[in-house]
This record gives C-alpha cells, sequence and structure tokens, in this order.
C-alpha cells in the first residue's frame, strides 16, 4: 500500500489509513472520492481483510464496475469479484436471494419494474371499483413508492394518524387498503418491487 499513499494528499491518505470507527469523506467533484474508497477498499485487503466482508455501496452501476475495475488492477481480479460492491438495489437484492426465505419469499423472486407495480394497482383499483380519475394509478404507485422510502409498512400506514389524514385530505381514503391489497398481491406472486429491496 505504501506505492499507493504517494498519489494522496493528506485528507485523502487519513481516510485510507482510518482504522477504528466510521469515516466521513466529505468532497466535491473531481477532488479524488473514488480513488480514496478504491483504496481504502484495496488497504483493508492488504491488511487482512477478507473480500466477502467488505461492503462498498454506490448509486449508480457505473461507479460500482470502475470501483472494481480500479481494485482489480491493484490487487487482483479474482480478489475483487469477491467484494460486496454495487448499487443499493443490487446488494440488497443480492441479501435477499439469499435471506429472503426469512421473510417468506422464494429465494428466486421476481423483482418488479414500476411498469409492473402499476399493471397490479390498477388491477386493484378496478377490482374496488374505485374512480380511476381519483384513485390514479401513477398516483398511488407513488405514494406507496413514498411510504416505502420513509419505511412505512401497511401495518405501520395505519398506526400513524397523520398518513391517514393526508390521504383523506387528498380525497384517497382508501390508500392504506389500496397499500395493503398491493403488497399481499406482490407476496403471493414472489415478487418485489424496487422499493421493497430497499425497504
Amino acid at each position: 500500500m505504501r506505492d499507493f499513499l504517494k498519489d494522496l494528499n493528506d485528507a485523502q491518505r487519513e481516510a485510507v489509513l482510518h482504522k477504528n470507527g466510521p469515516s466521513m469523506v466529505i468532497a466535491g467533484a473531481g477532488s479524488g472520492k473514488t480513488r480514496v474508497l478504491t483504496y481504502r477498499i484495496v488497504h483493508l485487503m492488504q491488511q487482512g481483510v477478507d473480500p466477502f466482508n467488505i461492503l462498498s455501496l454506490t448509486f449508480t452501476n457505473k461507479a460500482a464496475r470502475e470501483m472494481r475495475e480500479r481494485i482489480g488492477k491493484l490487487v487482483n481480479e479474482s480478489e475483487a469479484k469477491n467484494l460486496w460492491m454495487g448499487t443499493f438495489h443490487s446488494i440488497f437484492a443480492r441479501i435477499l436471494r439469499i435471506e429472503g426465505g426469512r421473510l417468506g419469499y422464494p429465494n428466486n423472486f421476481t423483482i418488479y419494474d414500476a411498469e409492473d407495480a402499476r399493471k397490479v394497482i390498477t388491477q386493484l383499483i378496478k377490482e374496488l371499483n374505485l374512480d380511476t380519475d381519483i384513485y390514479k394509478p401513477k398516483m398511488i404507485a407513488n405514494r406507496i413508492s413514498s411510504l416505502k422510502n420513509s419505511l412505512f409498512t401497511p401495518k405501520a400506514y395505519f398506526n400513524n394518524a397523520e398518513l391517514m389524514a393526508q390521504d383523506e385530505a387528498a380525497r384517497v381514503p382508501l390508500m392504506g387498503q389500496i397499500y395493503t391489497a398491493y403488497t399481499e398481491r406482490c407476496f403471493r406472486a414472489g415478487a418485489m418491487d424496487f422499493d421493497d429491496l430497499l425497504l
């Protein structure tokens, strides 16, 4: 790792060599954040940390791919492949493929994209004989997504008077019923949507 340290400024070097506890790196575009993260991972591996024990979450597949390639050049390709590195969605999907059975999902569960989710919601709205001018599938899908991203399950939704009041005011008082039915329908189909991967 000593060869790499010369490529770093003092702040970057400190982040790469940091040992105990979390380290936060705040820096602007083009300031070398990716280099710091890459070197930190390489440094950990050179200190004997098993790549299977290193988790690196990125916002894009491109960033994960670039980091893995850089790490592969600095250590070796086979070791770099053992890293838990990818986007939040891809890593969480990978974990859920292993552990999904604990939640009652098959390991080969389906992942619904936005269009799949809207189709299920559209079907539920029809089955409940609701007015599609009020219960617009896209709007309902966005609301469910927002709830999940705020960590509100259907049960938590019904335990939150403020959320229910918001939907009552928005003239969609059956939002909770739709959310519950949507969740149950996905579960029975052995499917999760993108928001479920994070939730």
